[in-house]
């Protein structure tokens, strides 16, 4: 396998390739379903489908965000991993953290919904972003606790506000 090269494939045929403008650093991910609309109730994750897959160095792994534009929404991405040696179809992990139901809708005349009942977003925009990482060779050495610290660090041991910042 090429190591410059990220292989995408369509699982579902109505799928969007990750695409990016040169200077992004994330690729714009989109939502791909075969219903209407998607509801994720308030305050609930849920998987939303991508409808790709990948290959791609294990020098690198993709990595989850918000898009600003989700972000502003109060749409929040959850843990999300995609590992090279992964082949199946890409999820988006999406949490809806408003007190309404938020509507990832296909239907136009949704678009322009004003009720305060609910979120509608629309599917023909990416719900996430995904960030190309290197993924460091290192080696693990496993030793005894007393020795570990031995190596000194500014910080220590020092916990949660430990660095007075």
């Amino acid at each position: 396998m090429n190591n410059s090269v990220i292989y995408f494939s369509k699982i579902n045929p109505k799928a969007i390739f990750p695409s990016k403008h040169n200077g992004d650093a994330g690729y714009d991910i989109y939502a791909c379903f075969d219903e209407d609309r998607l509801i994720i109730k308030p305050h609930e994750s849920k998987l939303v489908p991508t409808g790709i897959a990948s290959a791609f160095s294990e020098d690198y792994a993709f990595i989850f965000y918000e898009r600003g534009s989700t972000g502003t929404k109060n749409i929040k991405v959850n843990a999300g991993v995609i590992d090279a040696s992964f082949r199946g179809e890409w999820f988006v992990c999406l949490y809806n953290a408003n007190d309404i139901p938020l509507i990832i809708t296909k239907r136009i005349d949704e678009y322009n919904d004003k009720s305060k009942n609910r979120l509608i977003y629309p599917y023909s925009k990416a719900i996430a972003q995904a960030l190309l990482i290197p993924v460091p060779k290192v080696h693990i050495n496993n030793i005894d606790y007393k020795k570990l610290k031995e190596f000194t660090s500014e910080r220590g041991t020092g916990m949660l506000g430990s660095t007075n910042k």
